[in-house]
């Protein structure tokens, strides 16, 4: 699939209008194109610095590169709150995120921060990498009681927990492998032998950001979650629709909806039931597609990946020494 035909179809996911809007960490190649949309782009770093950091890597063309309009790193190298460096074009439509969710240390936090930015019943839009056919596919399922202590904490680097379930697991198996059940096995596949996943447990123990999947989901954990948080008063969010993974892919999509901030509390119940029942009864939760097609990351895709981590941890030590 190509990736002009993935940015169609999550943009075709829900009806969006003009914005503004907001991506987040668009790179060189972003989902909302501002030649279409009123859209701002947020980053780790500034435009400048991202040019500077694949400055020479061939996949990444310096003329390329989106113009970031809110760097989260200030001039004195803290990382703010979005909700912060963003407000002056607040509330804003809605916000896409790509393989964003399952980063976040705080998962609670920031899904608020994304709320405080929203206007009432603005979107945001997520494509999620499901753990049953990704890297992920041996590695235990995340809790809501992992989402409770993350932000009683106030993580603002993934924990402990977090960067071991995610090394640890991580396996060579393909989305393909995955959907055809051909499993190797996770100690035939690890990613990550013994010695690296204990030095980069040190790391995290000291408090340094090392980049990992702090979450896993799937669409039905997805839904079922942000229920519970919206039921515990922590989510300012329903889920609306979620399109399920198709086959021999690796993620899926979901839209969640801003709930409206002045709402009684017998509206909030009302609305969340409501959002329930949608995402039980739609034909999108576990619809089956019949032509297999294939997404997986290739080496270039990859390589990418692994600088933006790298480029987000350069951030976070240096946020550390400030």
């Amino acid at each position: 699939m190509s990736t002009d035909q993935r940015s169609r179809r999550i943009i075709e996911l829900t009806d969006l209008d003009h914005g503004p809007g907001l991506e987040i960490a668009p790179l060189h190649n972003p989902i909302m194109r501002k030649s279409d949309w009123d859209v701002s782009y947020v980053d780790i770093v500034s435009t400048d610095e991202l040019i500077e950091h694949y400055d020479h890597d061939p996949n990444v063309p310096n003329e390329d590169v989106a113009v970031v309009d809110y760097p989260l790193t200030g001039p004195d190298g803290s990382i703010r709150p979005l909700s912060e460096v963003a407000k002056d074009r607040a509330p804003f439509s809605w916000v896409v995120a790509s393989h964003v969710i399952e980063h976040v240390p705080d998962l609670i936090t920031w899904l608020d921060d994304l709320a405080a930015l929203l206007r009432d019943d603005g979107a945001l839009v997520l494509a999620v990498p499901d753990t049953r056919y990704s890297f992920d596919a041996y590695r235990p399922q995340t809790t809501v009681g992992q989402m409770l202590q993350a932000h009683h904490q106030q993580d603002v680097v993934p924990s402990v927990r977090a960067v071991y379930d995610y090394l640890r697991s991580a396996s060579t198996i393909t989305a393909v492998e995955a959907w055809a059940n051909q499993r190797p096995g996770l100690a035939a596949s690890r990613c990550h032998d013994l010695p690296v996943v204990l030095a980069r447990l040190d790391n995290a123990k000291a408090g340094v950001y090392v980049d990992s999947h702090v979450w896993t989901f799937q669409p039905s954990t997805l839904i079922e979650q942000i229920n519970e948080l919206g039921r515990l008063g922590l989510c300012e969010f329903i889920v609306e629709k979620v399109q399920n993974t198709r086959p021999n892919e690796l993620e899926f999509y979901a839209v969640l909806r801003r709930l409206p901030r002045d709402r009684t509390p017998e509206q909030d119940a009302e609305l969340r039931a409501r959002g329930k029942k949608k995402t039980n009864d739609s034909p999108d939760r576990f619809r089956a597609v019949t032509t297999p097609k294939t997404l997986e990351l290739s080496p270039r895709e990859q390589q990418l990946v692994e600088r933006k981590r790298a480029l987000v941890a350069r951030a976070r030590r240096v946020l550390r020494r400030g």
